[in-house]
């Protein structure tokens, strides 16, 4: 059935995929972002866009808020911290209070967080598995993660079902991670960080838009972990990754080199966590990629 979505982020990573993947399936999309131009050039009208919740009309039947600015774009000073919660939590409050003042009521809400949620682990620590039903974790990722879903409260009572996307490392071609490491990985000069031990919970591209569509279909509510059912550590996703690239990956970076270089930033780099996608797999979701090597071979293949 066709429906109405506006989406924040849609012109990012994970949100420009989507965008294209509900055009495709004969959606109606509307992109809230701050650079319509921009989309408008992508999509060549074939979405909607707005600068501002005041130039939306008419009831939507999904929301889907992905908006955030990256957290691993710039060394966290506190101004830079300030930056990236302000962009997701309050713009989430401005959902908000836009859905209550124009009685939007949706038939699904999908709101962004990450397993940062749970705190993050290294060594041993990191093989502690989570799922959704885990408590928090203190340190900023979590904290941020859990205070943007505080702020997506309210959207509970404004549609049939909300649903928390708590999304590990999504892994495809020309974005996320992945580029940041494609470069000194292609020269031969990649390697473990820290004492590789940390674990990575990972999903491919095309995996998380099939199960965004899957619980769309679905009864999920609540938070579901957007990650492949196999998480791995740094040491064996560096070689996997070599692997996929035919290099060597022989320069490792020492924790104290990465702590110097990336400062509090580093724990994005030196921890991890074993989240399991528990009420995924419980919903009957199959994966297409849940072999780390060949999810990455794959992406190699189309980059």
């Amino acid at each position: 059935m066709k429906q109405r979505i506006l989406i924040t982020g849609g012109t990012g990573f994970i949100g420009s995929r989507l965008v294209e993947r509900w055009w495709q399936q004969g959606h109606d999309v509307t992109v809230l972002t701050r650079r319509p131009e921009w989309a408008q050039e992508r999509w060549s009208g074939m979405v909607h866009t707005a600068s501002d919740l005041a130039q939306l009309e008419g009831q939507y039947d999904r929301l889907v808020n992905l908006a955030g600015e990256g957290i691993a774009d710039a060394r966290w000073s506190d101004s830079r911290k300030a930056i990236i919660r302000r962009s997701r939590i309050q713009l989430t409050e401005q959902l908000v209070e836009w859905a209550q003042a124009t009685g939007q009521h949706f038939d699904i809400v999908l709101t962004g967080s990450a397993v940062g949620y749970y705190g993050g682990f290294d060594g041993a620590d990191g093989r502690q598995a989570v799922s959704e039903d885990s408590p928090s974790g203190s340190d900023f990722s979590a904290t941020l993660c859990r205070d943007w879903e505080l702020a997506a409260e309210p959207l509970i009572d404004l549609s049939n079902r909300t649903v928390i996307l708590r999304t590990g490392l999504v892994l495809g071609p020309n974005g996320g991670m992945l580029k940041r490491m494609w470069l000194p990985f292609q020269m031969g000069l990649g390697g473990v960080i820290g004492s590789g031990q940390q674990v990575l919970s990972w999903i491919h591209m095309r995996d998380y838009c099939r199960a965004i569509d899957h619980i769309c279909d679905s009864d999920l509510r609540g938070a579901v972990n957007m990650i492949a059912p196999t998480p791995a550590t740094n040491r064996q996703f560096t070689k996997a990754l070599g692997k996929a690239l035919h290099r060597p990956t022989l320069f490792p970076m020492p924790t104290l080199v990465a702590k110097l270089a990336f400062g509090e930033m580093s724990e994005l780099l030196l921890q991890g966590q074993q989240a399991l996608p528990t009420q995924l797999q419980k919903s009957g979701f199959r994966y297409e990629y849940d072999d780390l090597g060949r999810a990455l071979e794959d992406i190699v293949s189309l980059w």
